[in-house]
């Protein structure tokens, strides 16, 4: 943001302070050897302070120039080259292009504009230099008025905008469909002079003749001027104006027209600048007369601020970052304490549960032997849907006899070793062999009239069956209702159930294994 204005007219030099509310000038330095001195003094004080120059004088000129249609390089070099040549004499010179005029699709308007008198910016521009203040930009006045015009009035084609500034200046600026095409800054009355009208309308009349020798304008087209005066002026300037005159007049007051561009009035209705130097004070113009470092200050504290504002915009994401990775490490603290809590909390129902039971003491062929009859038993396991299938299709011949219950046992060799006592050391434990598998049948005869030779031979018909059509090696009734053998006990039993007498019986099947054991010391590979 700028915070000092330099304005430079025909004479002086005046340091304008957008920020001091009621204050036009903070100070002026005359345009001579003591003005210099106060103002490299005034500089020394302030040196600081981000400043812009705007120029409102007569020593500017405006040529107008077309090009044909090239690319944007060649553009840009032939634009800088007719410029050079346009203006030798001086370095502060600005070509704008314009783009095409009318219906010329192969020709473009190019404006040059320059300070023919480099003198009147040398020397504050060298003071301000030494002391290296940082300065925006250079600027003048009518390369600002396109944009202040389209903000006041809604005109296009040929307008000519006319302004009172630095009290005893009238300030004119041609411009067609928004673009500046010439500018001029006469010496005149005052506003409140009763001459003021008659100088406003025969200085139009010298500008619409130069627009006409220069053929900006033709001289059957009409021009559109706009007057910044205020109503008793404006009422003058439409008597004094001739009825046939292709000119056509619009008026606006300072009033009003610092109502529509949104700034505070004017100090005097007479000293329009004012309006120029809020506009450059709030928004940087487009165009600027300053030379390759004259504005390098300005640039380096521009590149200072940049890298700061940088550096504090990174700092404030990687603060928004660690913060977020700082509470992904919180939530990630919390999580594995629950963890290691949990798994404390496992480890201690691990070591009270193992110490309930005694500890197994086994060598590495014991451990191994166990190990393959497990896997053994897992492959050749007999399932209960085998024995179901296999003991269905021999019972499904017998319907009056009914299954009530099926017992497994796995078949050991007898341990030769004697039984340890309860004084004596533990031992490695031996893994058994398992060498069969066997499973004990209860069945039940219904109904059953009570003849036990014809149950008998039921039983011993159902155990042939059973051993001659399924695949177990071995099939005894082991229990009949009635054992009539003297030797054995008497087992059997002659129930009522619902009216309807039973017989109950059991069987065993046997399912032999191979040798588990032998199998298991074959395949041990411990030493």
């Amino acid at each position: 943001m700028v915070q000092r204005i330099f304005y430079v007219t025909q004479g002086s030099l005046r340091v304008w302070l957008p920020g001091a509310a009621g204050k036009r000038a903070a100070v002026k330095f005359s345009d001579d050897d003591r003005g210099l001195r106060d103002f490299d003094r005034y500089l020394s004080l302030y040196p600081d302070m981000t400043s812009a120059m705007l120029f409102d004088v007569i020593e500017e000129e405006f040529a107008l120039d077309s090009i044909p249609k090239l690319g944007l390089r060649d553009r840009t070099a032939l634009i800088q080259r007719r410029g050079q040549r346009k203006f030798r004499r001086t370095p502060y010179r600005v070509s704008i292009y314009q783009g095409t005029p009318g219906r010329k699709e192969n020709e473009f308007n190019v404006v040059h504009s320059a300070i023919s008198n480099h003198e009147l910016v040398d020397p504050w521009i060298q003071l301000i230099l030494d002391h290296k203040t940082p300065m925006c930009g250079v600027y003048s006045v009518p390369l600002m008025t396109p944009r202040i015009v389209r903000r006041l009035f809604s005109c296009d084609d040929a307008v000519m905008f006319v302004a009172p500034h630095q009290g005893t200046k009238l300030r004119q600026v041609f411009l067609r469909d928004g673009a500046i095409q010439s500018a001029r800054l006469s010496q005149g009355p005052g506003i409140d002079d009763d001459g003021f009208a008659k100088f406003v309308v025969t200085e139009v009349v010298r500008s619409r003749r130069y627009l006409d020798r220069t053929r900006l304008i033709s001289n059957m087209e009409t021009l559109k001027v706009c007057v910044i005066a205020s109503e008793e002026t404006a009422d003058r300037i439409r008597s004094l104006v001739d009825s046939n005159s292709t000119d056509h007049y619009r008026f606006l007051t300072p009033k009003a027209a610092t109502r529509k561009l949104g700034r505070r009035q004017l100090h005097a209705a007479d000293h329009f600048e004012e309006i120029f130097l809020s506009a450059a004070a709030k928004r940087q113009p487009k165009h600027s007369y300053a030379n390759a470092g004259e504005d390098r200050y300005w640039k380096m504290r521009r590149l200072r601020g940049a890298i700061i504002g940088s550096a504090f915009v990174t700092a404030a994401a990687c603060s928004v970052v660690a913060a977020v990775l700082l509470s992904d490490v919180w939530g990630l603290r919390n999580r594995i304490a629950a963890i290691q809590s949990q798994v404390e909390f496992l480890a201690e129902t691990y070591r009270r549960e193992n110490d309930r039971f005694d500890p197994i003491k086994a060598d590495s062929h014991e451990m191994q032997l166990a190990v393959d009859t497990g896997d053994y038993l897992l492959a050749n396991r007999v399932p209960v849907p085998w024995v179901m299938n296999h003991l269905g299709a021999v019972l499904g011949d017998y319907p009056d006899i009914k299954l009530q219950g099926l017992n497994w046992l796995a078949e050991t060799p007898p341990d030769p070793n004697p039984r340890p006592q309860r004084r004596d050391v533990m031992m490695p434990v031996s893994v058994p062999v398992t060498s069969g598998v066997s499973a004990v049948i209860t069945a039940d005869i219904e109904p059953f009239d009570g003849n036990m030779r014809h149950a008998f031979a039921r039983i011993d018909a159902l155990a042939a069956d059973i051993e001659r059509r399924t695949r177990f090696d071995r099939a005894d009734a082991i229990e009949y209702p009635f054992d009539a053998n003297t030797s054995s006990a008497v087992s059997g039993e002659i129930l009522s159930r619902q009216g309807n007498q039973t017989a109950t019986f059991r069987l065993r099947v046997y399912y032999a294994l191979p040798d588990a054991g032998e199998q298991g010391r074959d395949t041990d590979e411990s030493i």
